[in-house]
């Protein structure tokens, strides 16, 4: 219930290698890590790479309850075959973690417009849904401001509008750039709300800036979220990753009440 994961994001990923990052998180004492399907990450993506990936979680006894679908394509038309190519990578390597969810962050694309992407996001959504419900997978949209999902509620109309058994990525920075009242979002979210990432919201350290985290897990406790906690933020300071854990370990207390 709750673990909580580290995500290699902004000053961790290119900065250390694989097996470093998976010692730094081990030893912040994290219970996971999330999995970016991406060159940045898992090099050429090929078996060797996956099953590597796969020996250093074992080996620091941490889980991957999220898997990213790393290449940003979904919602772009022309793109449609080679998202579902990747799509094929990023299933194996959810397979292989025993993951719960794949995380999607539905990009913008450029030249495109709103309703054209989100047609193309559902037409793909709808050929990779079947696959993941085989394998016992779930996929989290993520929204952000300026994207083709500009928040929760754009989020929640898009599940509800295409009867697509999806579910939402409610990053707190997302959420405090949108003015939204974290306590009515999280009540709004209670169907589908997948995972939480934690972040500042400068998108710093979580617990920095001025995002009502108390506010917010109020609102996770009402509706008995237990979903992942995934930490994401642009680290600067490697102490900071220790700190986020504890941060977010605090966080957790508060959901639990």
């Amino acid at each position: 219930m709750l673990p909580i994961c580290y995500d290699p994001y902004s000053g961790t990923l290119g900065r250390f290698q694989r097996a470093e990052i998976f010692q730094l998180v081990a030893d912040a004492g994290y219970e996971g890590i999330n999995i970016p399907v991406n060159n940045a990450f898992l090099g050429e993506m090929s078996s060797n790479e996956i099953v590597d990936a796969v020996k250093l979680a074992d080996k620091h006894n941490l889980v991957a309850p999220t898997i990213g679908f790393g290449n940003h394509i979904l919602t772009t038309p022309s793109k449609r075959d080679e998202a579902l190519r990747h799509f094929e990578i990023v299933l194996d390597v959810a397979c292989r973690f025993n993951a719960e969810f794949i995380g999607v962050w539905v990009n913008p694309s450029e030249g495109v417009s709103r309703q054209d992407s989100l047609e193309t996001l559902a037409a793909n959504l709808s050929k990779m849904v079947p696959v993941c419900q085989e394998n016992d997978l779930k996929i989290a949209l993520e929204f952000q401001k300026g994207c083709p999902l500009d928040n929760y509620r754009e989020g929640i109309d898009f599940i509800t509008d295409t009867g697509l058994p999806v579910y939402l990525t409610c990053d707190t920075y997302h959420l405090f750039n949108d003015n939204a009242d974290p306590h009515t979002a999280a009540l709004a979210m209670e169907k589908c709300l997948g995972d939480v990432h934690v972040s500042g919201s400068d998108r710093g350290e979580p617990g920095g800036g001025s995002f009502d985290f108390e506010t917010f897990a109020k609102g996770l406790s009402e509706i008995e979220f237990s979903g992942p906690l995934v930490v994401q933020y642009k680290m600067q300071d490697i102490d900071s990753i220790k700190r986020s854990c504890d941060f977010t370990s605090k966080f957790k207390e508060m959901i639990l009440r």
